[in-house]
């Protein structure tokens, strides 16, 4: 297992994860790769690359704090927790992916990019990625 780590900037922040993904995975044999996000607060999304993939992640972004407005009237805030609407948010994405592995890149679609989904930032987030046969 390999572990890549991100650096977040803003609260909710979709970063596309290829060119940080590229010299992990170099030298690596097998057909799947799989992402972890070892966190409640953040995950992983497959969405729109090339061009217009970062008026898409804007887009997302916006429609996530839409979906799930942080004023509502949360439950469990009053246990102590400052963040319950980047739980909700997270729950709507993966925690985990796995994508095929052909000869050494991931066999994404043209036009599709793997997405770290940022809820509680800007904070420095894990991303384990594993390599089977």
């Amino acid at each position: 297992m390999r572990e890549l780590r991100i650096q977040t900037e803003r609260m909710t922040q979709l970063l596309e994860l290829a060119e940080n993904l590229r010299p992990l995975l170099e030298g690596l044999e097998g057909s799947l790769v799989t992402l972890f996000v070892p966190h409640t607060t953040a995950g992983l999304v497959l969405q729109a690359a090339g061009p217009g993939a970062t008026a898409v992640a804007g887009d997302l972004e916006s429609a996530f704090e839409r979906l799930v407005d942080e004023g509502w009237s949360w439950e469990h805030v009053h246990e102590g927790d400052a963040n319950p609407w980047s739980h909700v948010r997270t729950a709507l994405t993966a925690s985990s992916i796995s994508i095929p592995f052909v000869e050494g890149r991931l066999a994404l679609g043209d036009h599709q990019a793997v997405f770290l989904a940022e809820f509680d930032g800007p904070r420095e987030r894990s991303i384990y990625v594993t390599v089977t046969q």
